[in-house]
C-alpha cells in the first residue's frame, strides 16, 4: 500500500514541529538548570512539563518568587501576602514553593494549615504528586515517599531525607511535627467574616499553635500567611496592629485588583521594581477592567476587602459621593471656628486613631446654617506628636477654641496638650514670637442623651443638603469621605474618627454660626437720610 502524499502546506507544517522539537531539545538542558536556581522558572517549567497549559504569567508572579525564595534564603522570617482569589496564591506559595525548596533541600519540613477541609487534604496530594512526576525528575532527580498518606507525607528516611509536609485545619491540631516554614493557606471562611468566634479562632491557631511549630534548630525557620482581606479584625488585621508587637517583624505584600492611580513596587532587597500602570488589571489574562468593574458591582462591599485588600472601606450608600462638595476659599462667608480633637479611646500610647478638625460655621442671607471643613489631620500618633500636632493647628488657626471631647483618652490629651503648650511657648519666647495662650484648650463632655451614631446620623442631612463643605485644598478629605461613606447608623465602626470631628462641629453646641453683620446701610434709610429735611415727608413707602 502506497503512502499517502503529502500536500505541500502538511509538510511545511512537520518541518516547523520538527524544528520546535529540536529546540526545546536544546532548550531543556538550560530550562532545567534555571529551574534549579529560581523559582520563577520553576514555575515556568511545571507548567510546561507538568500541567502542560500555557503559563498566564504577569509581572507580580516574578514579586511572589522573589520574596518566596528570600524566605527559603533566610532573609525573610515572616511573609504576608494579600492578594485576590483565584490568582494563584496556593499553587504558588504552596504547591511550586514547597516542590522546589525540597528539591533544594530534602530535609525540610512544611506544615500547612487552612479553613478548608478541601484544601488541607488535595493541596499536601497536590504537591506529592507533583514531585513524583517526571517533570519534577528532570529538575531535581527522583524523590521517594516513606509514607502512602497524601494529607501527612515524608521523604524517605533511608536517603537520609526526612523532609516532608504536614496538612491541618485551622480547627484542627498539630502535634509531634515541627517545621521549617508554616504556611496558612485562607484560614478563614469568607462567609465567617462578621463572626467573631471565627476570627478569634485563627488568631488563637497563630498564636497558640503556630507560632509553636517551627524548628528551634533552625534559625531561618519562617511564617507565610496567604489569604485575601475579609476584615479589619482578621488574622492579618491583628498581625499588623502595632499594639499586638509584631507588626515590625512581618514583610507584607499587598495585591489589588486593580489601581485607580499608577503604583510603584518597589523592593530594593528584591531586586525587584515594577510601576503598575493606573486601572492595569493586575493579570490581564484574567481580567480586564470592564470585568473587574462587574465584579465590583456584584461582590459590593466584599470588593474592597478581597480586591482591594482594604477591608475598612465599605460603601453602604447611606452617604455617597454626590452628597460631597467643595467651596473655594475665597467663597467662605465669615464664620466662627474651631478646632476639635477625637482623642483615642484608650489612653495608652499609639492606641488607636485620633484626628484633629477645624471647622467653621456661618449662616447665608436664609439663615441657613453652612459648615465647612477647612483641615482634618488623623493618625496613630504618640501623646508628644498628638499635642504637637494640635499645636501646629493652632499656630495656623490662631485665636480660635480647641474643644476636646473628654471621654477616653481626652483628659490625658488635655493634661499633655498644656505642659507640651509651656514648651512651645518656651520656644516662641526664645525666637521673640508672641506666646500659644492656653485659654482656647478646653474639654467638654459628649451628651449623653444621643449615642455617637445618632451624633453622626445627624448630619446626615447637612451633607445631602450640601450644608457641609470641604475647603479646596483641605486636609483629610479622602479619609473623611471614606468614613462617612462606610457609615450606617445600625452599624458600629472602627474608624470614623475624622468623621467624628466634623459631626461634633456640626451637632455639638460649642461651634455657632456666625451672624453676617450688614456692611451697608437699609437702602430705605439711606434713601430717606440723603434727602433735605424739607423733602423727606413728600416720601411715602
Amino acid at each position: 500500500m502506497r503512502d499517502k502524499k503529502l500536500s505541500k502546506a502538511e509538510v511545511e507544517e512537520q518541518i516547523e514541529l520538527a524544528k520546535k522539537q529540536l529546540l526545546k531539545k536544546k532548550q531543556e538542558p538550560i530550562k532545567i538548570e534555571a529551574a534549579k536556581k529560581d523559582l520563577l522558572y520553576y514555575a515556568r517549567w511545571m507548567f510546561e512539563e507538568f500541567y502542560e497549559i500555557e503559563f498566564l504569567e504577569s509581572w507580580y508572579h516574578e514579586l511572589l518568587c522573589k520574596v518566596l525564595m528570600a524566605v527559603y534564603e533566610g532573609r525573610i522570617k515572616r511573609l504576608i501576602i494579600n492578594i485576590p482569589p483565584s490568582y494563584g496564591k496556593t499553587e504558588f506559595a504552596v504547591k511550586l514553593f514547597i516542590s522546589w525548596v525540597l528539591g533544594k533541600n530534602s530535609n525540610y519540613r512544611f506544615i500547612y494549615a487552612s479553613y478548608s477541609d478541601d484544601l488541607a487534604t488535595k493541596t499536601p496530594a497536590n504537591t506529592k504528586q507533583m514531585i513524583s512526576s517526571e517533570a519534577y525528575k528532570k529538575v531535581f532527580g527522583e524523590k521517594k515517599f516513606n509514607k502512602k498518606a497524601d494529607q501527612h507525607w515524608y521523604l524517605d528516611k533511608n536517603s537520609m531525607e526526612d523532609g516532608g509536609m504536614f496538612s491541618t485545619t485551622i480547627a484542627g491540631g498539630v502535634t509531634g511535627f515541627h517545621s521549617d516554614i508554616l504556611i496558612i493557606d485562607d484560614p478563614m471562611k469568607a462567609i465567617e467574616k462578621n463572626q467573631r468566634p471565627a476570627r478569634k479562632a485563627t488568631i488563637d491557631f497563630y498564636t497558640g499553635t503556630a507560632k509553636t511549630r517551627l524548628r528551634k534548630s533552625n534559625p531561618n525557620a519562617a511564617i507565610i500567611l496567604i489569604m485575601q482581606r475579609l476584615h479589619e479584625d482578621d488574622l492579618v488585621g491583628y498581625i499588623l496592629n502595632p499594639e499586638n508587637g509584631e507588626s515590625e517583624y512581618w514583610t507584607h505584600i499587598s495585591l489589588t485588583g486593580i489601581e485607580k492611580e499608577e503604583v510603584i513596587y518597589d523592593f530594593p532587597t528584591l531586586d525587584f521594581k515594577y510601576v503598575r500602570a493606573a486601572n492595569e488589571p493586575l493579570n490581564i489574562h484574567f481580567e480586564n477592567v470592564e470585568a473587574l468593574k462587574e465584579q465590583e458591582k456584584s461582590m459590593k462591599e466584599d470588593w474592597y476587602s478581597q480586591y482591594m485588600q482594604d477591608p475598612t472601606t465599605v460603601e453602604t450608600g447611606y452617604i455617597d459621593d454626590n452628597d460631597f462638595c467643595t467651596i473655594s476659599q475665597w467663597e467662605i462667608p465669615d464664620e466662627n471656628m474651631a478646632i476639635f480633637v477625637d482623642p483615642a479611646q484608650s489612653i495608652k500610647e499609639t492606641a488607636d486613631n485620633r484626628a484633629i478638625g477645624v471647622i467653621g460655621a456661618s449662616l447665608n442671607s436664609k439663615k441657613i446654617p453652612l459648615y465647612t471643613v477647612h483641615d482634618v489631620h488623623f493618625g496613630i500618633w504618640t501623646n508628644k506628636v498628638f499635642c504637637r500636632e494640635i499645636i501646629n493647628l493652632m499656630i495656623v488657626y490662631p485665636d480660635i477654641p480647641v474643644w476636646i471631647e473628654d471621654a477616653g483618652g481626652g483628659i490625658l490629651t488635655h493634661q499633655n496638650l498644656i505642659e507640651e503648650l509651656a514648651i512651645v511657648n518656651q520656644e516662641l519666647k526664645e525666637q521673640g514670637k508672641p506666646p500659644i495662650s492656653a485659654s482656647r484648650i478646653r474639654l467638654f463632655t459628649p451628651s449623653k442623651k444621643i449615642s455617637k451614631n445618632q451624633k453622626l446620623d445627624y448630619t446626615t442631612a447637612y451633607w445631602k443638603n450640601h450644608q457641609i463643605r470641604f475647603r479646596v485644598g483641605a486636609n483629610g478629605v479622602e479619609q473623611v469621605k471614606k468614613e462617612c461613606k462606610a457609615f450606617h447608623p445600625d452599624k458600629d465602626s472602627k474608624e470614623d474618627d475624622c468623621f467624628e470631628v466634623v459631626a461634633n462641629g456640626v451637632v455639638m453646641d460649642k461651634l455657632k454660626p456666625k451672624i453676617p453683620q450688614i456692611k451697608n446701610k437699609n437702602p430705605i434709610t439711606m434713601a430717606k437720610s440723603d434727602f433735605p429735611k424739607s423733602q423727606r415727608a413728600g416720601w411715602r413707602f
